[in-house]
């Protein structure tokens, strides 16, 4: 994934559009397809965790959607990239519209990175590994009550995406209380779980 040049934003709002433009112009239409299935998700939701944060780019879209989570979580085994840009132009953004903002540095495959804290919305784009992505279901799957969004999920040339999707049938077929809501198979794609 690009690493964007964004060091000169001044607001959330700028940083989002800058980023999602270098994404998509270094990485092809529609692959923030995602940020875009958050926001739509969101409507439901107050609350949004987030495992695999790199520079922001989703946490953003969630901060900046129509319907604002009053928590929100990123989890990333190194914020180096958060803390870069997006951190200075958050905290400030999360306090202004009463968002709560949690961030840790931990494996999102591992313990410490639970949560005792029930969250409406989980977003994956951590570790593009079937096994990793079987361990964060396990671990965070749980404690979800509405929505899990994953990227990275569809792009047939790459067995390893078709294997996350293919993850997350098999999570809603040993947990019948999940099913598949949406799919978007443009680009690298993403795919929505519903809590039925």
């Amino acid at each position: 994934m690009l690493t964007a040049n964004i060091d000169h934003v001044k607001s959330v709002e700028e940083f989002y559009q800058e980023i999602r433009w270098q994404q998509e112009e270094a990485h092809g239409l529609h692959y923030c397809a995602m940020h875009d299935a958050i926001q739509k998700f969101m409507k439901d939701c107050r609350s949004y965790k987030e495992l695999g944060t790199h520079q922001g780019a989703s946490a953003a879209a969630a901060m900046l959607g129509e319907h604002k989570p009053k928590y929100m979580e990123l989890i990333d085994i190194d914020h180096v990239k958060y803390r870069k840009t997006l951190q200075r132009l958050a905290e400030p953004y999360c306090k202004e519209h009463g968002i709560e903002l949690v961030v840790r540095e931990a494996d999102s495959g591992g313990l410490g990175s639970m949560s005792s804290k029930a969250v409406d919305m989980l977003m994956i784009d951590s570790i593009h590994k079937r096994p990793h992505m079987e361990k964060e279901l396990q671990i965070h799957g749980q404690m979800v009550t509405k929505y899990i969004v994953a990227h990275d999920t569809s792009r047939a040339q790459s067995s390893n995406l078709v294997e996350l999707y293919e993850c997350l049938v098999n999570f809603c077929i040993d947990n019948p209380s999940w099913k598949v809501e949406e799919r978007g198979v443009e680009n690298v794609g993403y795919t929505v779980l519903k809590r039925t």
